[in-house]
């Protein structure tokens, strides 16, 4: 099967406008947590509860989506995702904002391990570079989302927020028109075939590429979610800690097309393992300054710190290709469950330490990656 331009367009702008949305929360949170009077461990633990219930089910849609493959497992979500992200405006305290973002994040959950499993199956050849094009995808749509909600809210307030549903129903229609057909024809054809088991000599790899995915998330998950806040507790404006987020998530968006490129040239675990080596070093060095010398450091830190987030879902799909959703969903959706417990913590940290020094305690983490990724064999081949 050839590339599938118009189709990769499609599952590519889908994806940027069902991540667009997850950033609207972190890039308005000084503004919430003023206007509700939470603190960070309170932001945090909504930001943790969205998190787990966006995370825990993507293993099982996942699986779901490679048993009974359909283009309906991305055409129904949108929505979904819309009205629990893009209606925060209506909340009225704490529980009701978990319960509208852990709605849009369920939605999403669903949304993730078919429109993964899609882009990974459109080229097989160029899967890195494939995979990592529509993650960056994502990346885009979230670097979007403080501008937009941003935007939105300046002009219209908090509950003008809602507009943004105009984006989803656009979704909608782009996937109703030219979502790949071809995984539904093959399971009409084949109506009765199982996945292979994953081989019992996959398993060590396998386990090893999500721990690695669960350390680089940890610290990713929050950066997203407390790059603002962070911007806002030195003194700067909504605008200013909005525009530190949207560099740093397009600067991830390059970075994670980079790292897939490199990968299919120079191997997946040497993309991995070289990522992780500069992310720790540059955190600290980015931390530890201000002023332009900062910002212009967000955009090295985004690039290493995404390089590898395709490139890992790549070799988990080497690794289970008969379960390509499946082995999707764990990367993205398995271990942010894990990552996202920690939001809380850093929240709670950043009210007793400060969230400077919450931030910097991340670094570590990286040192830890960085040693257990030297252990993962050199090609996804080679774990068989």
């Amino acid at each position: 099967m050839g590339f599938q331009k118009v189709a990769f367009a499609a599952i590519v702008f889908s994806h940027a406008v069902n991540d667009m949305s997850g950033a609207f929360f972190a890039s308005l949170a000084p503004l919430i947590a003023k206007e509700f009077g939470l603190s960070l461990t309170a932001i945090g633990l909504i930001m943790s509860i969205r998190s787990i219930t966006g995370s825990m089910p993507q293993p099982l849609f996942g699986w779901l989506s490679d048993r009974f493959p359909s283009r309906w497992w991305l055409i129904s979500t949108p929505i979904g995702v819309g009205i629990g992200r893009t209606m925060i405006g209506f909340a009225t305290g704490f529980w009701s904002l978990a319960a509208m973002l852990s709605t849009g994040a369920l939605f999403s959950a669903c949304y993730h391990p078919a429109a993964a499993a899609m882009a990974g199956k459109i080229s097989a050849a160029r899967r890195g570079l494939v995979v990592s094009a529509y993650i960056a995808s994502g990346r885009m749509g979230h670097a979007a989302g403080p501008f937009i909600a941003l935007t939105l809210v300046s002009l219209f307030g908090l509950k003008g927020l809602s507009l943004g549903m105009a984006f989803y129903f656009a979704s909608v229609a782009v996937l109703m028109r030219y979502a790949p057909r071809d995984a539904e024809r093959k399971k009409e054809s084949q109506p009765d075939e199982a996945p292979a088991p994953l081989a019992r000599d996959l398993w060590r790899p396998m386990a090893l590429l999500y721990l690695i995915m669960i350390l680089r998330n940890i610290v990713t998950i929050n950066l997203y979610g407390f790059l603002p806040l962070y911007y806002s507790a030195r003194g700067d404006t909504l605008w200013e800690g909005g525009t530190a987020l949207t560099l740093f998530l397009v600067a991830g968006a390059s970075g994670g097309v980079v790292g897939g490129w490199l990968s299919d040239r120079i191997g997946r675990k040497r993309v991995i393992v070289f990522s992780a080596l500069a992310v720790a070093p540059l955190l600290l060095v980015f931390l530890g300054t201000g002023g332009l010398l900062q910002y212009a450091l967000i955009l090295p830190l985004g690039v290493f710190m995404h390089a590898s987030m395709g490139v890992s879902v790549a070799y988990a799909q080497e690794l289970m290709p008969n379960r390509p959703a499946l082995a999707a969903s764990i990367m993205q959706g398995g271990n942010w469950f894990v990552s996202g417990l920690t939001l809380t913590g850093t929240g709670a940290l950043g009210d007793w330490l400060g969230i400077d020094a919450a931030l910097q305690l991340l670094a570590a983490i990286l040192v830890i990656e960085f040693a257990i990724s030297l252990t993962l064999p050199g090609r996804a081949k080679e774990a068989g």
